[in-house]
């Protein structure tokens, strides 16, 4: 099985990097459960979509959180295994 993840993308950058990252999906995810549980109505481009809409994304906002909070499980096993 080959993994996606290899060890050489655990780098104190590539860290920095993710921790970016995750703290903008942080906050997006926090504006999109906002506006889902006031029930906004989404207008994209002229067109009304309904708030289920917004539910989806926050699904997949948190889905993507949950993989950086993976990745950084891993950078953490990595790093304190070489340490010991």
């Amino acid at each position: 099985m080959k993994y996606k993840y290899t060890i050489s993308n655990y780098t104190e950058d590539e860290l920095n990097k993710k921790d970016e990252e995750y703290e903008q999906l942080v906050d997006k995810l926090k504006d999109l459960a906002k506006d889902a549980e006031n029930q906004s109505i989404v207008i994209i481009d002229g067109i009304k979509y309904p708030t289920s809409m917004l539910w989806c994304d926050v699904a997949t906002t948190a889905l993507e959180l949950a993989n950086y909070a993976d990745w950084f499980d891993r950078y953490d096993q990595k790093n304190n295994s070489r340490k010991d």
